[in-house]
């Protein structure tokens, strides 16, 4: 049975971006001296494979709408951090060893340029055009990731401040979504930031073509942190 899943790019910055070669990959990055930036790399459990190609079967990442943000996963690692401090930091996604084909593949990268407190405060911001907004709206897409707030002045912690999620969302069952909202397991009692990538620093891969080295430690279901600079160094093609 063919899977639901986010399509990859055909048009705009993300497209150019989309299924670099390592070496020009290290050649960007390289260019623009991120060496000792911070990078957390982490693996995508909804990354399925369909022959040569990665399936994103989850809401989050989410490439739609010519960025990509993360805001409906990884909750926890999500507040590692202030919200402010977030910004500057970079996101590593790999698949899991099954959908890489034995190892972990690169499914994207960014540099985080804006970060977000709460649903209402990304959506209200500017950052997003008409476009993205319809694109990863949670109460349009069954892969949506940002939540429509209601129109008035609820606390933009409180889920009944949002469109709830459309019929089939990955997140609608049980009220999953209201951890997306509001969570409460955080580190330091931190709300999970939410993070938008940087137009032109943020880099998709839909095929195996760049892999976390199997003989490092492999990446589970954490995260590991490195710089920039290492993971480039450790990357194989």
């Amino acid at each position: 049975m063919k899977l639901d899943h986010q399509p990859y790019p055909k048009q705009g910055q993300l497209a150019k971006s989309l299924n670099l070669g390592l070496g020009t990959l290290r050649s960007r990055l390289c260019d623009v001296g991120f060496q000792e930036a911070i990078v957390y790399c982490y693996v995508i459990a909804t990354i399925k494979s369909d022959g040569p190609e990665f399936l994103q079967t989850g809401n989050a990442p989410n490439f739609q709408g010519d960025l990509i943000t993360l805001c409906t996963c990884k909750h926890f690692m999500r507040t590692f951090m202030d919200v402010q401090e977030w910004k500057g930091k970079w996101i590593a996604g790999f698949t899991g060893i099954e959908a890489g084909g034995g190892q972990n593949a690169l499914v994207y990268m960014m540099r985080v340029a804006e970060v977000f407190e709460s649903h209402r405060d990304l959506w209200q911001s500017g950052a997003l055009t008409s476009v993205a907004k319809e694109s990863k709206a949670v109460d349009k897409n069954k892969l949506g990731d940002i939540y429509r707030p209601r129109p008035g002045l609820g606390s933009p912690f409180d889920p009944n401040s949002y469109e709830p999620p459309i019929k089939g969302h990955g997140h609608e069952k049980d009220s999953v979504w209201h951890g997306d909202i509001c969570y409460s397991k955080g580190k330091a009692g931190r709300r999970p930031a939410l993070l938008l990538g940087e137009t032109g620093l943020s880099f998709l891969w839909g095929e195996p073509m760049v892999h976390y080295p199997s003989a490092l430690d492999r990446l589970h279901r954490g995260q590991k942190r490195l710089t920039l600079g290492q993971l480039l160094v450790h990357l194989e093609s």
